[in-house]
């Protein structure tokens, strides 16, 4: 692979910006509500820049879960079109069969190896305000 296409790809990829953009206060010592939306939203942020990375023909081990698990360690393949439904909307995440919290989010469609879900009350103001 070309040398400038490495680096693109390496660029679609960085964390830093994100790093040093969240609100850790509130990622580590807000709600529980706000604490595990942060920890989604920074698992959606690095499956979009997975997505980018892939754009640039980069193979990946695949989407990383966005449940409200920290250490989750799940992982699964999304089609181009499963993943832009993913990103339809700000509140929406994409997480594995059953890593779902009731108490901040519902299930909006089932698929054998992912679901989608949507953010409800805090959680929801939250995905919004990090999209």
């Amino acid at each position: 692979m070309a040398a400038a296409a490495v680096k693109r790809a390496a660029e679609a990829i960085d964390i830093s910006a994100l790093i040093l953009t969240m609100d850790w206060s509130r990622a580590l010592l807000g709600s529980r509500d706000e604490r595990f939306a942060f920890n989604e939203a920074l698992c959606r942020q690095l499956n979009e820049r997975k997505a980018r990375w892939i754009e640039h023909g980069l193979s990946t081990a695949g989407f990383r879960c966005e449940c409200v698990e920290l250490h989750c360690g799940s992982r699964f393949r999304l089609s181009h079109e499963h993943w832009e439904e993913a990103r339809s909307r700000s509140d929406r995440f994409v997480v594995a069969p059953g890593h779902v919290d009731p108490d901040v989010e519902v299930v909006v469609e089932r698929h054998p190896h992912f679901w989608y879900v949507e953010k409800r009350g805090e959680a929801r103001q939250v995905a919004e305000e990090t999209a």
